[in-house]
C-alpha cells in the first residue's frame, strides 16, 4: 500500500482528509477475478495507478465480482475524477495483460459506489476490507 498515515494531510494552503470505501463492479457483475492470474494483475494494476496519481490506498481486497478500496484521493480530485483514473488506469492495465477481456467493450460497470469516510473510524473500514474476502462463497480458480 501506498501509505499507512491516518494524519490530515498538509496542502500549500489547505489541510484536511479525504478518505473514500470504493467498490468497484465489472461489467454484469461478471467473475472476471475468480482466477488467481487475473485477481493478481488487478491487485498490481490498483497499486501502479494509485501510485502514479498520488491516491494513498490504505486497504484493497479484490473478491471474484468486486473490488472493495479504501483510499484517500487529492484534494483536487473530485469523486467522478476518481473514478476515471481508477476505472480508466486499472482497465488498462488489466486488458493489456488478458488480451482476450478486450473483446467486451467495457471492463467496469458504470455505476459508482463510494461512502466518504468520516462517520466511523479508519481502522474499521480497513478490517472490514480485510476480512471481505473471508466471506466470498466462490473460490479461486486457475487458468486450465
Amino acid at each position: 500500500m501506498n501509505s499507512v498515515n491516518f494524519d490530515l494531510k498538509r496542502f500549500a494552503h489547505s489541510v484536511g482528509q479525504n478518505w473514500y470505501h470504493i467498490v468497484l463492479v465489472p461489467k454484469a457483475r461478471y467473475p472476471v477475478f475468480q482466477w488467481a492470474v487475473i485477481k493478481e494483475t488487478a491487485e498490481t494494476a490498483i497499486e501502479i495507478v494509485c501510485k502514479k496519481h498520488n491516491i494513498d490506498l490504505f486497504a484493497k481486497e479484490v473478491m471474484p465480482d468486486h473490488v472493495h478500496l479504501f483510499v484517500s484521493c487529492p484534494p483536487d480530485y473530485s469523486i467522478r475524477k476518481l473514478f476515471q483514473v481508477l476505472k480508466g488506469g486499472t482497465s488498462y492495465y488489466i486488458r493489456k495483460a488478458y488480451p482476450s477481456l478486450r473483446k467486451y467493450p467495457h471492463l467496469w460497470n458504470r455505476g459508482t459506489m463510494y461512502r466518504s469516510i468520516g462517520s466511523v473510524s479508519s481502522e474499521t473500514v480497513k478490517h472490514y476490507i480485510e476480512e471481505s474476502n473471508k466471506w466470498s462463497v466462490t473460490k479461486q480458480k486457475t487458468l486450465p
